[in-house]
């Protein structure tokens, strides 16, 4: 005897089982009219296939880079990452999906708001909230990419405080630029020492002129 219906068991997330952090448990969040909800892959489908050709160019006809089909081991690991769905009521109007890298680092894979709703800073305003649950996993950093062309995105992360850390060309996204939040203190410091300090240019040149004669 056949039951009546199968329950489908939801995956258990990357972050669940590295950080036990669990969006569910956190979410919703709400912006006026507009919901945040922690969701399956498999609720985000619909609103990828209708959307995802025209916000991001993805038409099968005018293919500029590698296309990558849904197979079974994408599904499976979209399926184990954190997806966040934007609703006005039960329909879809935005999209981010998000992943653990390593231990330490949060990476935002895709985000996709629909162009009637871009100026209600939706993405901003779900970032600022989301650094304190991060943080209070153990998350030490945020990263994401986007085109260089893409002049919207790259002033919301500036203004949210990432730092560009790195730059990359690929098959599949061609020119991306990549950005990165530290949400610990620790590691931003070190970065910054590293990488971002530059000693003045006048003082340097009077070392330099000071040896000279001397």
């Amino acid at each position: 005897m056949q039951p009546d219906s199968v329950v489908r068991v939801r995956p258990l997330s990357l972050s669940k089982r590295l950080w036990d952090l669990d969006w569910d448990r956190v979410l919703p969040w709400t912006f006026e009219e507009i919901a945040v909800e922690s969701a399956t892959f498999d609720e985000a489908v619909p609103f990828i296939q209708e959307h995802y050709p025209s916000i991001f160019g993805t038409d099968a006809s005018e293919q500029r880079f590698l296309a990558s089909p849904m197979s079974e081991a994408k599904h499976r690991f979209c399926s184990e990452s954190d997806v966040f769905l934007f609703r006005v009521g039960t329909r879809a109007i935005g999209l981010l999906l998000a992943n653990p890298v390593d231990w330490s680092t949060y990476y935002m894979r895709s985000v996709a708001i629909l162009s009637e709703f871009r100026e209600r800073h939706l993405l901003t305003r779900f970032m600022e909230r989301s650094y304190e649950p991060l943080r209070k996993a153990g998350v030490e950093r945020i990263e994401g990419e986007c085109s260089p062309a893409n002049t919207p995105m790259m002033r919301m992360l500036v203004g949210q405080g990432f730092l560009v850390t790195s730059t990359a060309n690929s098959e599949r996204w061609g020119s991306t630029v990549h950005f990165t939040k530290f949400l610990s203190e620790e590691a931003d410091t070190v970065f910054r020492r590293q990488y971002c300090y530059v000693p003045p240019f006048k003082k340097k040149l009077n070392s330099t002129l000071e040896g000279r004669t001397s």
